[in-house]
Formats: structure tokens, sequence, C-alpha cells
């Protein structure tokens, strides 16, 4: 069987097994190994679940003239540290390369992301858009049949099969593609209808969560009870689902996840020959571990859905130039948006919430010790609010701020006339409008205002514009927003604001941080120089800023060791 097979060079298998085999659909088919390469090497692709409920779905809902793609990042605090901030920066930076501005051959592609608060209540609230989706995208820790979601203070929320379902039922007709990144996504859930599983020192156990029965969605069908997270999601959404069936490393997750978009937009491929050519070049890349481990790599990404067997996105007219709705360039001069962003979920969650339309404040205060990242912060809040306001205004840390002799620099005048260059509806503030007309102007704009380093400024005055733009937006509860970054919590200064304090990160986020840095990332690896590398970690305390700070000092081990001398003096 497998020799014609692999006569047949590269082909798409249909499998379908009668409800009494259901059990078997999940096996590892690919794995069958022809003069010592298994079926997936060999360009043979298995789409199971082809006989399924996905043959029953109407025609689709009227779609946009344009791709639109919602992908989330959940990392709830109980999970491993992983650096899920360049995860996301760099899968968005290849998308928004395929898109390209509407250049000849390009994707006409609306890209939305979102990380920190990745909780039902989110997935409600962004599945839910008229548009709707063509190409959903979740990277999350898993287990077999259950994603891990965010709760509102970052705590690990289980979601089973039943009730991700549920979640997503609004995408049904609408969705072309679901992407599970998530570890054992398309692995068997064994032992109940959610397939929740519980982690232990020796394996994955699985447990019937209270309020069993089948799983089953809109359509009222019943799944068999040996089924997956993906299978059942293929059914019932009448999608093409795209998961995983073992644990999958972060870095192989992304270069995959990458690899599948460039064939599938980039070059036009349906989805079956997408997965292959993507799966491939990834299993070979030296640079990824599980390249050592090609058969099992190659039997990880798996294919689900009657509705992959011929899936091509681009195959409807689409409009080429700028999606409605999508940042235009209204945010002015931003800091760079992070490339790397480890930890803070708590403290994301929070500010996120306070700048939500519905947060109840008018905006937050990030602060923490010199070194703890509240710039960061708020310029990767500020790259994520783009497309929910009007305008952004980032009014960068004073100049003076770090100088023995503050200059003589008018930082109130400054920030008016900043405002006023960002803002033409506060024209004539520098002319001697009043603070009074010129918040109860801003108040009612959609714009987020973002002041670094607030705690930097010694003029009474500042406290009191500070006060009243803040009263001016709580008083309108409009759209406008403020945030402010600073190393104390300014006690004395807008207390309605919420406060959104940067403790130490944890040893593991910190082990994650050194990891990537150029210099650093050698010596923490390396035998005979981990050693130096601890010290380091000891030294830094939980400051990512430290961190740095020790970075550019590692040019030569001399250097380093000059540095930790200082530090320790």
């Amino acid at each position: 069987m497998t020799r014609h097979l692999k006569a047949l060079g590269s082909a798409v298998v249909r499998l379908e097994l009668p409800s009494r085999l259901a059990g078997f659909e999940a096996l590892p088919w690919e794995l069958a190994l022809v003069d010592g390469r298994p079926l997936a090497l060999h360009g043979i692709t298995v789409v199971r679940g082809a006989g399924s409920l996905s043959e029953a779905v109407g025609d689709r809902l009227d779609l946009p003239p344009r791709l639109r793609m919602l992908a989330l990042f959940s990392l709830p605090r109980a999970t491993a540290a992983l650096d899920l901030g360049a995860h996301r920066t760099a899968l968005r930076r290849e998308l928004l390369a395929l898109a390209a501005g509407g250049r000849s051959g390009a994707v006409p592609l609306e890209l939305r992301t979102r990380q920190f608060g990745v909780g039902r209540a989110t997935l409600c609230g962004m599945l839910d858009e008229t548009d709707g989706w063509d190409i959903v995208h979740i990277v999350a820790h898993g287990l077999p049949g259950t994603l891990r979601l965010e709760l509102a203070d970052g705590g690990e929320d289980p979601v089973g099969t039943r009730d991700l379902i549920k979640l997503l039922g609004g995408l049904r007709n609408r969705v072309r593609l679901v992407f599970l990144s998530a570890c054992w996504s398309g692995g068997q859930a064994d032992g109940g209808p959610d397939g929740a599983g519980e982690e232990s020192g020796t394996g994955v156990h699985t447990r019937r969560q209270e309020g069993g029965g089948d799983v089953s969605g809109g359509t009222g069908a019943v799944h068999p009870a040996l089924t997956s997270l993906a299978s059942a999601m293929a059914d019932e959404l009448g999608c093409a689902v795209v998961a995983m069936r073992f644990p999958v490393g972060n870095d192989f997750a992304l270069a995959f996840a990458v690899r599948l978009y460039t064939s599938l937009l980039g070059h036009r491929h349906a989805l079956p020959q997408a997965l292959h050519h993507a799966l491939k070049e990834t299993v070979d890349d030296p640079e990824l571990g599980e390249s050592r481990y090609r058969s099992f790599s190659a039997a990880t990404p798996m294919l689900y859905g009657a509705a992959a067997l011929d899936q091509g996105l681009l195959d409807r007219p689409l409009l080429r130039g700028q999606p409605p709705g999508r940042y235009t360039g209204n945010a002015g001069p931003l800091p760079d948006r992070p490339a790397s962003f480890v930890g803070r979920l708590r403290e994301m969650i929070g500010a996120n919430t306070a700048l939500a339309p519905l947060g109840g404040v008018p905006g937050a205060v990030i602060h923490g010790d010199r070194g703890m990242g509240a710039t960061t912060c708020a310029a990767l809040l500020a790259h994520d609010h783009r497309e929910a306001f009007s305008r952004i205004v980032w009014h960068p840390r004073p100049e003076w701020a770090e100088a023995i002799t503050p200059s003589c620099a008018d930082p109130v005048t400054d920030f008016m006339r900043h405002l006023e260059i960002r803002l033409p509806a506060l024209a004539g503030l520098s002319d001697g409008l009043s603070w009074t007309e010129a918040m109860a102007r801003i108040a009612g704009l959609r714009v987020f205002v973002v002041i670094d380093a607030a705690d930097r400024v010694h003029d009474p005055r500042w406290a009191e514009m500070i006060e009243a733009l803040v009263l001016a937006l709580a008083s309108a509860e409009g759209p406008g927003k403020l945030l402010l970054t600073s190393r104390t919590d300014l006690p004395d200064i807008a207390p309605a604001l919420r406060r959104v304090l940067l403790p130490p990160l944890e040893p593991a986020e910190m082990r994650q941080i050194i990891r990537t840095l150029p210099r650093l990332g050698p010596i923490h690896r390396a035998r005979e120089t981990s050693r130096t590398a601890d010290q380091v970690l000891r030294r830094a305390a939980g400051n990512p800023g430290v961190l740095h700070e020790a970075e550019a000092c590692a040019g030569t081990r001399e250097e380093l060791n000059a540095w930790l001398r200082g530090r320790s003096a």
C-alpha cells in the first residue's frame, strides 16, 4: 500500500473511516516508513475528517473583498515561560510583508493580533465582528481536547472542546481556516467529551469534566468519545483546521506557521500542498532542534476537514489597497514595537483593561524601578491599540530627565505644543486657550495620550495639567485614554488612574530573556561559562534592564567580569 502511495509522488489522501473505527483516525499514518523515510516526507498529505459534518455546511455568508486574519497569543502565568512577544512580532512581520501595502502580487490582508488577556470574553468580543474572519490563528499551551486561555488575573483557564466550540460558534459558515498552534491540539482526547487533561510528573492523564455528555455544537451532532479538538472544530465550523498531534517547540511552531502562510498566501498553493512544502522545509531546517527528530516532527502537524481538500484562500475577488479600519499612521512617532517581550501577563492585562472602552477608569500609571520596563510595556500597548484610537500621542521622556542639572526648558509648554501639533482640534492651545476648554476638547476625541517618564518633571503646573486631563477624561466617559510611565506610583497625581506595578520577573522569565541576547546567550548555553551567566542572573535580581546593561558589557570575558565586580561592590 505504502509503495503505491509513494509511486504517486506528492498526493493528498482523504482518510474516511466508518464511525465504529473513528478512534483510528488520529493514528499517525504519516509515520509509515518507505525506504526509511516517513510518508509525510514523501509528499503524502493526509486529510482527516474529510467525510465529516463539514460536507453538510451550507453556502458561506457574504465575505468581504479582503482577507481578514485574527492571531491570538495566550500564555497564562501558571504555564512555562516563553518569549511569546518575539513569536508574535516575527509572525506579524512576515504576514505584513506578504500584504506589503497593496503592492502588485501582494495579498490584501487585514491582520489583527492580540496578546495579554486572551480569555473567553476576549474571544467572544473579537470573533463577533460583522465581517468575520477568514483565518483564526491561536498560539497557546494545550492538552488533548483542551486549550489554556487566560483568566482576568492572568491565571490559567483550561477550556475544553465543547466550551471552545461554543465560543467559536459565531464563525460557522464564515471562517476558512483555524490554525491551532498548540501542543496536542490534534491529539485524541480520551476519557471524556471535553477531553480535559491533567498534567503530572509522569505524563498526561485525562479526566471526565463535571457535567459530561457528548460534544455537541449548534447542529446537535454527536461526536465520538475518542476525538480531538481539531476534528470537532472542523465538524462544527465547517472549515479547515491545522493542528499539532504532539508537543511542539516555540521555534518550530513559528517557523512552520510562517512557511505555511507564505506558501498559502504568497505562492497561492492549496492548503494540502502548502502544508507539505512548509513541513518539509521546517523539518529540514538545521537551525531547529526538531531537525534531529525528522520522522517525529513530520507527523506533528495535522490537517482536518473536508474544506481542507482543495482549500485556497485567494478564491474570491479581492480589493487592493488599505483595508478600511486599518491603522493609517495616526499614531505619529512611536518607539519601535518591542521585538521581544517576556512575562508581565498580569500587569499587561491590568493595563489593557484600564484602556478598554468600558474599563471604568480614564487610564493607567505603569510604574517600577529603573530597568523594569515601564516604557517597553507602554510602547507595546501603544502599538496594540493603534486601531482602537483615531490619534495616539506619544510624549517622550524629557531630554533633561536624566541630567544632573535640569535644563531650563519648559515641560508644560513643550507638552502643550506637542498636543497642538498632533491634535488639530486643539489649535490655539499655545495662544491662550484655557486648560479647561483644551481638556474638554481632548475628552471628546478618540485619542490615546502616552506620557513617558511622567515623574521626572518637577513643575507644579505639570501635576495640575495631568490632573485636569484625567478629570476631563473621567467626567466625559468618552473614548479618550491616558497612560503614564513612572518610577513611582505618582501618589499625589491623578488617583483616578489605575496603578500597575512592575515587580521583578520570575527566574524562568529572566532565563528566557538571557537566552535571546546575542552576547550573554552563548555564555548561558555553554557549560564552561554557564556559571558566569548564573552570576549575571543573580545580580540582575529579576530586573530585565540590568540584563541588558550586562549585555552591553559582555564584549569580552574581562569586561563582563569587571561589570560583575562593579555590581557586587
